[in-house]
């Protein structure tokens, strides 16, 4: 049987790696096979038709219950979930509407939009260990740090160095409210094994784009607000964003794809 490494997939496919780790650890796209020494993934030839498909309807906003249902109902459940999520997006719409209305009137002209210098960059291809968390809001920064702390525990036991800082991905659009899937990734100087909960990846050359937050998280959103439109307006469509803390504040930005 011929297998594919999880880059090679991610290439044929259209999702990034670590899109393809979260959609296995969600069990929508799970690999054909697991290396039990190394933890690496691997992908037959005759799932590109489904992670094609899966990095076609990611872009509807599904939630990860619907998107499951549709890829494995038949064509009639298909079409209600679509014809249900369509009313969703119709009702969000019309209710953001009705919001940005109101705070346009609130701030009667006032409104100041955030100035970002935002900039393009390229991502090296890295090793990283990487931990998946859900937490709210108010206990987001706590459980963040016990999951770095927990990296950096593992790559010592393992006499592996950490090469750089921590950083976090997002690949849904869920910073916005609710709980928040983050997954907490550390460099690391070489392969080395995942355990638990705890996997090892290595990330691909990426183009980014981003820029420097100094603000607290609770303003994050219009900096993510701005990159995206900058980003959307010079030809890319931004995919899965990230937080990196840097000396000068947050580093905040989207991979592109």
């Amino acid at each position: 049987m011929k297998l594919l490494s999880i880059g090679q997939f991610a290439s044929l496919v259209g999702l990034s790696v670590s899109a393809l780790r979260f959609y296995a650890d969600s069990g929508i796209l799970l690999p054909a096979q697991i290396d039990q020494d190394s933890g690496y993934r691997y992908y037959t030839p005759e799932q590109i038709p489904l992670g094609q498909r899966v990095a076609d309807l990611r872009k509807l906003d599904l939630p990860l219950n619907e998107l499951n249902d549709l890829l494995s109902g038949s064509p009639e459940q298909a079409t209600t979930i679509l014809e249900r999520h369509e009313r969703r997006l119709v009702e969000q719409f019309q209710r953001k509407r009705e919001l940005l209305l109101e705070v346009g009137e609130l701030l009667n002209g006032r409104r100041v939009l955030p100035s970002v210098e935002v900039r393009y960059r390229r991502w090296p291809s890295q090793h990283v260990l990487s931990l998946t968390m859900n937490a709210e809001a108010e206990s987001f920064n706590t459980q963040y740090r016990q999951s770095v702390w927990a990296l950096h525990q593992h790559a010592q036991t393992a006499g592996v160095r950490v090469q750089g800082m921590d950083f976090g991905l997002y690949h849904a659009q869920e910073y916005f409210s609710g709980p928040l899937q983050t997954e907490v990734c550390l460099p690391v100087a070489e392969p080395l094994g995942g355990q638990g909960r705890i996997r090892f990846m290595t990330l691909p050359d990426t183009p980014v784009v981003c820029a420097l937050h100094r603000d607290d998280w609770r303003t994050f959103s219009a900096t993510y607000a701005a990159i995206y439109l900058v980003a959307s307006q010079d030809g890319y469509q931004p995919g899965s964003s990230y937080t990196l803390d840097t000396p000068d504040g947050t580093e905040l930005g989207f991979l592109l794809t």
